[in-house]
C-alpha cells in the first residue's frame, strides 16, 4: 500500500489562529513523500474548518465523505459502508475500495450504501486549494440539504439560458463588477453603496428573464452561494478572492458557475450588513440571501454609487464581445461536427412518431449550440418505445470536442426537456456494423451501440441514416 495511507511526514493543517493566518497557507503542502495526497491531511484541514463556526451548529463529524485520490477512494464516517469498502488497518473507522468508486463522479454529493455523502477528487493533479475548498464545499452542502429542501434548481433550465443576450450579460457584468466593489471596500458604508448597485442592476435585469430562468438563478445561488461562502471563510480566504473570480473573464455559456460567486459575494456582505443572518436563513428557509441584503440596504437608506462612464462603457463592450465570441464558436463546432471524417450515422424520429427521451447524459461537458442543439463529447443515452441509442467517445477529454461526438436536436422548443427528434454521430472510428433481424435494427460502432425496432435504414452518400418511422393507423 502506498505511502498515502500512512502517517507520513507532512505539514500539519492548523486551524487560522487570531492574527489571521490562512489554513490555505499550509494546505498546498498536503502531499506524501511519494508525491501523492494525504488525504488524511484534507481530513484534518476539513475539521479545521468547520471548528471555525462559520456557520451556526455546522458540523462535520457526521457527515460521510468519499475522497479519490487517483488511486483509491477513501470512505470517512459512513454509518454503513457498502461491501465494496474494506476496513483500512490502522485506520479506525476509514474505508478503503481501489480505483476510482463509481459513486466518485467529481466534487458533489452522491448516494454511497444509501446515505447522501460528500465526494471529492483530490489527486495530486488538483493543487491543494482548490481540493480542500471542495472538500469544505461538499460536505456543507450534504449539512446543507439535511435543513434546507427549499431551493433545488432545474438543471435543465440552464440550456435554455439566454445566453445570447448582450443586455443581460451587460447587467450581470455590471453586478459581478459592483459586488467586487463592495467586498473591496474599506468602509461599510461604501460596501453598502456598492452592494445596491449591484442589486439594482439585478433588478433591472430580471424582468426580462422568463419565469423559469429566475427560479434557476436564484435557487443556484441559495444552493451555491452559502456553500462557497463557507468554504472560503472556512478556509481564511481573504474577500478579495472572491472579487478577483467576479471579475475573472469566463465564456458566456460558464453561467451557471457565476452564481457560485455572486452567491459567496452576497453572503460576505451580509456579514457586514447584517450580522447573525445565517441563524435567519435557518429559521426562515423560504428566504433568500438576495432578499435579505434588499432588507438591510432598505433599513440603512443608501444610495447606489454610479459607475463611471469608462467603467459602463466597457462593460457593455466586454458583454457584446464575448455574446459574438460564443455565436462564432458555435459555428465553427457545428461546421466541424458536420464536416469530421468518417461515417456519420443520423438517426431521426419522423414526424408523428415519439421523440427520444433522454436517459443519460454528461451535464457538464456539452455545448447547446444555435436552435436547441446541443454537441455531447462525451456519453449520451436515447430511448423510445422502440427501442435505444446509447453513445460514447472512447477518446473523450475534458473542455474538447474531438473523436466521437453526438449532435442532438431537440423535438421542442427546450434543448433536451421536450426529447430529441434528430441525433447525428460524427467521428465515429471504423465501419459501423448493422445487422436486423426479425423487424430489430442493430448498429454498432467503437463508443456506438443502437437497437431499434420498426426503422428504415439507408446509404445517404458517405451517412447511414435510419428513420424512426410515425405508427401506422
Amino acid at each position: 500500500m502506498r505511502s498515502t495511507v500512512a502517517a507520513s511526514a507532512v505539514a500539519v493543517v492548523c486551524l487560522a489562529l487570531p492574527g489571521g493566518t490562512s489554513l490555505l497557507a499550509r494546505v498546498p503542502q498536503v502531499a506524501d513523500p511519494a508525491g501523492g495526497t494525504d488525504v488524511f491531511a484534507y481530513v484534518r484541514a476539513l475539521d479545521a474548518a468547520a471548528a471555525r463556526g462559520v456557520w451556526p451548529g455546522f458540523t462535520t463529524a457526521d457527515v460521510p465523505l468519499a475522497i479519490f485520490d487517483g488511486e483509491q477512494t477513501y470512505l470517512f464516517r459512513h454509518p454503513s459502508p457498502p461491501p465494496e469498502f474494506t476496513p483500512l488497518p490502522g485506520r479506525p473507522g476509514v474505508l478503503v475500495a481501489p480505483g476510482r468508486h463509481a459513486a466518485v463522479l467529481g466534487n458533489s454529493n452522491r448516494d454511497i450504501g444509501g446515505v447522501r455523502t460528500a465526494t471529492v477528487v483530490a489527486t495530486p493533479a488538483q493543487s491543494a486549494e482548490q481540493a480542500t475548498l471542495a472538500i469544505v464545499e461538499e460536505v456543507f452542502h450534504v449539512y446543507w440539504r439535511r435543513r434546507h429542501e427549499t431551493f433545488r434548481p432545474d438543471e435543465l433550465t440552464r440550456y435554455a439560458y439566454p445566453l445570447g443576450d448582450k443586455d443581460n450579460l451587460r447587467r450581470l457584468l455590471a453586478e459581478d463588477e459592483a459586488l467586487a466593489r463592495a467586498l473591496e471596500a474599506p468602509e461599510p458604508g461604501d460596501a453598502a453603496r456598492w452592494a445596491q448597485t449591484a442589486l439594482q442592476a439585478r433588478r433591472e435585469r430580471v424582468p426580462f428573464l422568463p419565469v423559469e430562468v429566475r427560479a434557476f438563478e436564484i435557487a443556484l445561488e441559495m444552493l451555491e452561494g452559502p456553500a462557497n461562502y463557507v468554504a472560503r471563510v472556512a478556509v481564511g480566504e481573504p474577500p478579495g478572492r472572491t472579487a478577483d473570480r467576479l471579475r475573472a473573464p469566463r465564456p458566456a455559456e460558464d453561467i451557471r458557475w457565476r452564481f457560485y460567486d455572486s452567491g459567496a459575494a452576497i453572503c460576505l456582505l451580509l456579514d457586514r450588513l447584517s450580522p447573525g443572518w445565517q441563524a435567519r436563513i435557518d429559521r426562515e428557509p423560504m428566504l433568500t440571501i438576495g432578499e435579505l441584503a434588499e432588507a438591510a440596504l432598505r433599513a440603512r437608506g443608501v444610495e447606489a454609487a454610479p459607475f463611471p462612464p469608462d467603467v459602463a462603457a466597457r462593460l457593455a463592450a466586454r458583454a457584446a464581445a464575448d455574446v459574438a465570441e460564443l455565436g462564432g464558436r458555435r459555428q465553427r463546432l457545428r461546421t466541424d461536427l458536420l464536416t469530421r471524417a468518417g461515417r456519420p450515422v443520423i438517426v431521426e424520429i419522423e414526424e408523428g412518431a415519439e421523440p427520444f427521451q433522454v436517459r443519460r447524459f454528461d451535464p457538464i461537458n456539452l455545448m447547446v449550440l444555435d436552435a436547441g442543439e446541443i454537441a455531447h463529447p462525451n456519453y449520451l443515452t436515447l430511448t423510445n418505445a422502440l427501442g435505444t441509442v446509447e453513445f460514447t467517445n472512447p477518446g473523450f477529454a475534458r473542455n474538447t470536442f474531438g473523436g466521437t461526438v453526438a449532435l442532438t436536436t431537440p423535438a421542442g422548443a427546450h434543448p433536451l426537456r421536450h426529447g430529441v427528434r434528430k441525433l447525428t454521430i460524427v467521428g465515429i472510428r471504423n465501419e459501423p456494423i448493422v445487422t436486423s433481424d426479425s423487424g430489430a435494427t442493430t448498429l454498432e460502432a467503437p463508443g456506438v451501440r443502437l437497437s431499434l425496432r420498426g426503422v428504415e435504414v439507408r446509404a445517404e452518400g458517405a451517412a447511414i441514416r435510419i428513420t424512426v418511422r410515425r405508427p401506422q393507423s
